[in-house]
Parts: structure tokens; sequence; C-alpha cells
């Protein structure tokens, strides 16, 4: 028996050593580790980082981009975004910028995306679209170009309503500059030609029922482009207001003011975190929507964008459509924010989750910044237009009107507005450099 008990405790003893064992290698490893973590070693990720341009936050707000950001990675936990200060795999902007990127090939395509979200569309998204049937960013949300009136500067010179016509804009105009004469004080109308062409100068060749460029230009890629008639002639009524004294000398327009503004990239904006007071377009004191605002001019080219900013000021105004040159049905464009994939993302196939993760969300936007949705066919009053006096009229004038499809993906926009702009200052009416 004894013999007996001596065995088993032998043959039991190699199985306790292996537990032993077992356990040292394990206290090594966790020891490892930690000695890992506390010396700066290399740590594997379980996230996918990819990054959005600064300008999200910047047109949405910190509150409504962080939300945003949060709902998204609670979908995908293998996914984080992260905000990049140049650049970005996620690219947002306006039209203003679309033509820049464009001509410098900093999109890339989203057609095979797109086509891989649809019942029968192709899974291969490395399939080559023709370039001009190429879509390089989805559309959030759109803003209407109006013209924006001081009510008590156009009663002061006898004008109960706002003009409907270009005939009825220079009369109202000329009213103004000879009730106010010798004072300097209030200028009748006022162009912002530091953003460019597209917010002051094409609206009022869409409201004449013409395009930028003659028909045979407008789309070719293989001619320059030139001018339409009806765009010389729109120029060339913007450099009568110039020669009669009607535009106000300003930041935009201005020849006359020699002090030095802010560039407008060197102004820190007015609220920062909230996507309920979006800040105008043109930013910076002088600029002719900060005058407008100040009653300082009568009459501006603006968007809806600019709503919140002017109703948080003590002025009476009012909106309408940009005048024609006739009576009769409405043009008006839609100045738009968009978002595309970069062409240097690394990541394209995750940066597009997050993509279409935000154009599904374009009605929170919209309804964010008080904007229309960016698409046309899907747009439709919601409560906060419904339950504000300006902006129901606002959406009255974008229904009776005729909207313009401005195409600011074309990569030659720089060299129609380039045309533009040099047009502009042959009359005379140049920004200062």
């Amino acid at each position: 028996m004894e013999k007996s008990r001596v065995f088993f405790s032998a043959a039991r003893l190699p199985g306790k050593w292996i537990n032993i064992i077992l356990l040292a290698v394990l206290v090594v490893v966790i020891a490892l580790i930690v000695l890992s973590r506390i010396s700066g070693g290399p740590v594997i990720s379980r996230h996918i980082d990819i990054s959005v341009s600064s300008q999200f936050e910047n047109l949405f707000g910190r509150d409504m981009a962080n939300a945003l950001i949060k709902d998204f990675e609670k979908q995908h936990p293998d996914l984080r975004i992260t905000k990049a200060n140049e650049g970005g795999d996620i690219l947002f902007f306006d039209d203003s910028e679309f033509g820049r990127l464009r001509s410098g090939s900093k999109l890339l395509a989203l057609n095979p995306y797109i086509a891989a979200n649809t019942p029968d569309g192709e899974t291969n998204t490395e399939q080559i679209v023709p370039e001009q049937d190429a879509q390089w960013a989805l559309p959030l949300m759109s803003f209407m170009d109006l013209l924006f009136y001081n009510i008590d500067i156009l009663q002061t010179a006898n004008f109960d309503r706002p003009p409907k016509t270009r005939a009825e804009f220079l009369a109202a105009a000329r009213a103004v500059a000879q009730t106010n004469a010798g004072q300097n004080a209030v200028y009748s109308f006022a162009l912002e030609l530091h953003q460019g062409a597209r917010q002051n100068i094409y609206p009022w060749i869409w409201a004449a029922g013409g395009e930028i460029c003659a028909s045979g230009n407008a789309s070719s890629s293989n001619d320059a482009p030139v001018l339409s008639r009806i765009a010389v002639d729109t120029i060339a009524f913007l450099g009568q207001l110039h020669r009669e004294g009607l535009l106000s000398p300003g930041r935009g327009t201005g020849v006359q003011r020699l002090e030095p503004q802010p560039d407008p990239q060197d102004v820190e904006p007015e609220v920062r975190g909230s996507p309920l007071e979006p800040q105008p377009s043109p930013k910076g004191e002088g600029s002719p929507l900060e005058e407008f605002a100040e009653g300082k001019i009568a009459m501006i080219t603006g968007s809806a964008r600019d709503f919140a900013f002017l109703q948080r000021r003590a002025i009476n105004f009012g909106i309408t459509a940009i005048p024609g040159t006739t009576q009769g049905k409405n043009r008006l464009g839609l100045s738009k924010i968009y978002a595309g994939i970069s062409a240097d993302c690394a990541l394209p196939n995750e940066a597009w989750a997050f993509l279409s993760f935000i154009a599904g969300k374009s009605q929170i936007l919209a309804e964010a910044l008080i904007a229309i949705p960016g698409s046309i066919s899907a747009t439709f009053p919601g409560e906060y237009i419904v339950k504000n006096p300006l902006y129901s009229k606002a959406w009255d004038i974008f229904e009776a009107a005729e909207i313009v499809e401005y195409r600011s993906d074309d990569p030659s926009e720089e060299e129609k507005e380039h045309l533009v702009m040099k047009k502009i200052r042959e009359q005379g009416v140049a920004n200062r450099e």
C-alpha cells in the first residue's frame, strides 16, 4: 500500500509542474505587455482612422460635428473620425471651391461607390468612369440667391415695395442716392467681389434669363469659354451703377477707401460650436453684408445662408428674388455645400462609409443651418420654415422660381469666373487686391 501511494504521488507531480510553468509564462507575458506600454513601445490599434477637413466643424458647428461623429462611430466601432488641420480624407466645401478642387484633381469620382449602393449596382469600386459622367461630390444642402433690402431706407426714398425688374431696381437705387445726397452715410447697392463672381454677379445674369457662357462654349471642354451676350449686358449694367455712384465704396467694390481691411480668413467667427447661428458668408468689418446690417447699404445680393446673421441684428429688412430684365417667372440659382473624398485618401472605402452616412443626415443638417436639403427633388417645407415668416417667404420664392442648375464641378469654372471678373474690372468695378 505504501509503495502504491508513493507511485501515484510521483505520477501526479509532473502535472503540477506543468501548471506552475504555464502560470509563470503567463505572468511574464503580462509583465512584458505592461513594460511595453510604460516604455512607449508599439501598441496595436483596434481602430481605423479617417480624417475630415476643418470645414466640417466650421460649417456645421462643433456640437453638431461631434454629435454626428459619435453617432457614426457607434454604428462603426472599427472606424474613428479625426479632424485634420489641413486637407483630410473627406472634404467639405461650397461652390466657390468646387472648381478649384476639380481643376487640381483633388477629388475622387464617387460613381463606383454610388453604384455599389444600388440594388443592381456593381461592387467593383475600381471601375473606370468617363470624366464627363463622373460625380465628384454629394450635395448636402442648398441656399437661394436673393436680394436683401432695407425696408426703412426704401420707404424713406418713397418705395413701399422691393424692385421686381432691373428698371425698378435702377429707379430705387437712384432714389436712395438722391435722398441721401451729400451725406455719404447710405449707399444704394454693394457687391462683394472678394467672394468672386458666383454670389454677386452670376445671380443677376441668371435672373435676366441668360447663362454665363455662350451656348456653344458653356459646356465644351475643347473650346475656350466665351461670355454670353446677356452676361456682357449684365456686367455693363453693374458698371452703370458704379459710374452713377450707386455702389458702396466698401471693401468689396471700393476704390476710394485706402485703409487696410482684414482678410476674411484672419477674422474669428462670432459664434463657435453652434450650428444654429451660422456665420455670414463674407466675414470681417467692411463687408457688404456687415454694412447692410449696420444700415449703410439699401440693397445687397445675398444668400439665404445669411438669414440667421441678419436676424440677430437690429435691422428691418426684407427679401425678394433678384430683379430680372422683364416681368415674369423668377429665375434663381442655388449655392450648395458639398462633401467629397480626397483623391489622396488611402482608405476610400472607409471614407465612403462616413460620406454616405453624412449625406443621409442632410435633412438634419439643413434644419441645423436652416437651409434647403441638397437634393431639390426631395425638398419640402420643414417645421422651421413654416413657423418663421421670413423663411416661409423664401420658400414661396423658391417654389415659384425656375431653378438654375449651376455646374460648380466644371473644371473650366475658374476660367469662366476669370472672364467675368476681367469684364467687371473693365467697367471700373474692382475689388482691391
